[in-house]
């Protein structure tokens, strides 16, 4: 199964002149076991919340290193009957794209993903 994530809500933006991720409408593009979102500008990413098209009764899991920038903001078990996954990007990274690198990609399905940023002038 493909990644046809469609951006969620965001909370956060460069003040001036006012800029959101992507605008305000981020992609998620998929490519072999990596995800990612160009969020255009340069954030500091708080917090991201992923929700996943779980299925009935996968087995595939793994882990998901989450990258902002080139700083790790997370790392976390993720399966395909994982609904939803919130991670804390405690490490301050910033960065202007996220990457989402999947050990076991098979039943993940992201259709909605959820940022918590700052803007930074530090990219």
């Amino acid at each position: 199964s493909g990644i046809n994530a469609e951006y969620g809500k965001t909370t956060g933006y460069i003040a001036y002149p006012r800029k959101y991720p992507c605008d305000g409408s981020c992609k998620a593009v998929a490519k072999a076991k990596v995800v990612t979102i160009d969020m255009k500008y340069c954030f500091k990413v708080t917090s991201i919340e992923v929700s996943n098209k779980h299925k009935c009764c996968s087995k595939n899991t793994g882990n998901v290193v989450i990258k902002v920038g080139t700083k790790t903001c997370a790392t976390a078990t993720m399966a395909g009957k994982t609904s939803a996954l919130l991670v804390d990007c405690a490490s301050g990274a910033v960065g202007k794209s996220i990457t989402m690198t999947y050990a076991n990609i098979g039943d993940i399905s992201i259709d909605e993903v959820n940022l918590t940023v700052e803007g930074s002038d530090s990219c």
